[in-house]
């Protein structure tokens, strides 16, 4: 039989849903710690910040499919931030890890140095500072999560096409990616003997699942949680330069995905469209066929509680890059 998604809905969300006010004043501290292959590679005389990408995942689409007839889907799409929100908590996002490196005692090349250096190695801007996406088309087979997302960069380190892809992966070949597209910084004499470090956050807004039966059958089923985190897939690209030869490549991440127990948005049911490409112009039906029409259930946030709550996101995140940093210049 196939579940429905009113069902699922009513049922996953339904520890979330409450009568009394949103209370910014439960939000709690995000404990970020990092890990990866950073260790010889952030240490340095000063540390250069290009580029901070600062990645909120805006709408999610878990589909279960067992058979044509068995299936079920669950979207929710975040509503109620602008533009204008996003971009100035991108610039919040920069100027506090530049704080928080500062106050640990590490140097930094300006802002302006900066920003000169990465136009002189051929650094292109992702035009206009800011990449959307929707939940694209595709086919399912057994279960899938896909998701939407917008990248913002800060106006003083503006998100760059070369770092596009830690957004969703740091796989091989997201890393030699990644790993690629740093190398241009090395042997400029600006960064000799110092470190380029390049942060890709992931802010996401619920927590959902897709799953099938086993092989003997069983239900579709699809479920989710509204709740901000910070996700695993936030890794930092460091590069370690040198005056001659090749510099010396790392990267760190979240050790686990951290999100936040505190409440800051009511779901509507079927109060959104489930929206597909990077035009927002198209949606998908059951069959991931473009129509104007499909829905899922839009995630109304009470807008000071969820910002509140980012700036719990990003100062966990620059708190753990600096103690990725500190602890091995020891």
């Amino acid at each position: 039989m196939t579940m429905t998604r009113r069902a699922l809905a009513a049922s996953a969300l339904a520890l979330f849903l409450a009568a009394a006010p949103l209370n910014a004043a439960l939000a709690e501290p995000l404990t970020i710690q990092m890990t990866g292959q950073h260790r010889g590679v952030v240490v340095g005389e000063r540390y250069a910040i290009p580029t901070y990408h600062v990645n909120f995942i805006t709408s999610q689409q878990a589909t279960s499919v067992v058979s044509i007839g068995a299936r079920t889907r669950l979207a929710m799409v975040l509503e109620g931030v602008d533009e204008a929100t996003l971009r100035r908590l991108a610039d919040e996002a920069y100027a506090d890890l530049r704080g928080q490196m500062e106050a640990a005692g590490l140097s930094l090349m300006s802002i302006e140095e900066t920003r000169a250096m990465t136009q002189a190695a051929g650094f292109e801007e992702i035009p206009g500072n800011m990449e959307v996406s929707g939940i694209g088309p595709g086919i399912t087979i057994g279960s899938s999560v896909r998701k939407g997302w917008v990248t913002v960069g800060p106006q003083a380190a503006p998100a760059l096409n070369a770092f596009r892809t830690l957004r969703s992966t740091m796989g091989i070949s997201g890393q030699i990616g990644a790993i690629t597209a740093i190398q241009p910084f090395n042997r400029r004499p600006e960064t000799v003997n110092g470190v380029v470090l390049a942060p890709s956050l992931t802010i996401d807004f619920a927590r959902m699942e897709a799953a099938r039966g086993g092989m003997f059958g069983g239900a579709a089923r699809a479920s989710g949680n509204v709740a901000l985190g910070v996700l695993s897939t936030s890794p930092v690209m460091a590069y370690r330069t040198t005056r001659v030869g090749l510099g010396t490549p790392g990267s760190f991440a979240p050790r686990a995905d951290v999100f936040s127990n505190t409440p800051f948005a009511q779901v509507v049911e079927g109060g959104a469209a489930v929206r597909a490409g990077p035009s927002f112009s198209t949606t998908v039906d059951a069959n991931y066929q473009a129509v104007q029409r499909a829905r899922g259930d839009a995630v109304v946030v009470d807008l000071p509680v969820w910002e509140g709550l980012v700036r719990d996101a990003y100062r966990g995140y620059n708190a753990g890059i600096v103690q990725a940093i500190t602890s091995v210049r020891r």
